[in-house]
């Protein structure tokens, strides 16, 4: 499946390989859902082509497009039982009675509704209304299956439970996944490859270590990797490493990112489990070596599978750090003095653009 869509951005063009999943990790659920409506045809296309197996089917009705819309949105008959809420798109298609009941039980099997299959929706508990509005979906086998924030409105158990159910069923069956979501373990656990969008701009489309290794810009490294952000004026770019002077006048290194020049603003992107820590003895802050950021504790706190600590630099800036819940880091109180350190190759410098101002 292959979409650019001109009502969005020039640049969002994508494409979902048979049988992958890809994530579109937004942070606009408007814009989210009116991509989703527009590729399955319930909203009009003014541009662009929506090829499924190399055929433009951008002309093409919503029911005839091969596309199922699975949306927080759209809900079970409530006078109809799970079984006939399953079987509606075959009988709207028109199928026989004996395909339809060998259909719909193979489907609510699979959904493990097969013992709920006469309850109405009001005696549905939230996990197994979910599944059963996704039977309805699975039921007629679209090629292309759009699933526009799945999970909203869900417990976190709930959430959980169901992001594993849809992952089986995704292996099982074999499916053709679009995913819209703005939860990033969402994208994680369920994409094969992951977009990163800002608004309606694609920023950049790759595998999960692409993405965290890899951006393509600061917002990616800040919105996805949950990079910490630096501002500062490029000295030297050898051997595509770049110094950086900072506005609290130290000097730091990281990679120069595909445009970036001499004298030029930039954004430094580090990511939290990047940072090494170095706590001198007793409460005296040492000459920090170049290359090296001089820094206070402001707050320590057992994220359970992390340790997160939160510095301030000399100019009032506050970079976040991770580190291993193993690690010894008591005795540590907020105003202990400290030097923060990286190499090179864990932080990027990107050309200024105004995103983390």
């Amino acid at each position: 499946m292959c979409a650019p869509l001109d009502p969005f951005a020039p640049t969002l063009s994508f494409a979902v390989q048979r049988g992958m999943c890809l994530a579109l990790l937004g942070n606009r659920v408007s814009d989210m859902a009116c991509l989703m409506d527009t590729l399955a045809g319930h909203l009009p296309r003014l541009g662009g082509e929506i090829l499924i197996d190399g055929q433009d089917r951008s002309m093409d009705t919503a029911g005839q497009r091969g596309i199922g819309l699975f949306s927080p949105r759209d809900h079970l008959f409530a006078h109809m039982t799970v079984r006939q809420n399953v079987a509606f798109p075959l009988m709207a298609r028109g199928c026989d009675r004996s395909s339809i009941a060998a259909r719909v039980n193979e489907t609510l099997a699979l959904t493990g509704l097969d013992g709920r299959a006469e309850h109405t929706p009001q005696a549905l508990e939230p996990q197994e209304a979910w599944r059963a509005r996704l039977a309805r979906l699975l039921v007629f086998a679209p090629p292309v299956l759009l699933l526009d924030d799945p999970f909203a409105k869900l417990e976190p158990d709930d959430r959980s439970t169901l992001r594993q159910v849809l992952a089986r069923l995704a292996r099982a069956q074999s499916l053709t996944m679009l995913l819209a979501t703005r939860d990033r373990e969402d994208a994680l656990l369920l994409g094969d490859r992951i977009g990163v969008l800002s608004g309606r701009t694609l920023l950049q489309t790759g595998r999960p270590v692409d993405l965290f290794d890899n951006p393509a810009c600061a917002a990616v490294a800040a919105d996805f990797g949950d990079a910490n952000t630096l501002t500062g004026r490029v000295g030297t770019v050898e051997d595509d490493v770049a110094r950086v002077h900072l506005a609290n006048g130290c000097v730091v290194e990281a990679r120069a990112a595909e445009g970036l020049a001499p004298d030029m603003l930039c954004t430094l992107c580090i990511r939290p489990d990047r940072i090494a820590t170095l706590f001198p003895s007793g409460r005296a802050t040492a000459d920090p070596e170049e290359g090296t950021l001089p820094a206070s504790l402001v707050a320590l706190h057992h994220m359970g599978d992390h340790i997160r600590l939160r510095f301030r630099l000399g100019d009032g800036q506050e970079i976040l750090v991770r580190r291993p819940p193993a690690q010894s880091l008591t005795g540590l109180e907020p105003g202990r003095p400290a030097q923060l350190a990286w190499p090179p190759v864990h932080a990027v410098a990107f050309p200024f653009r105004g995103e983390m101002s």
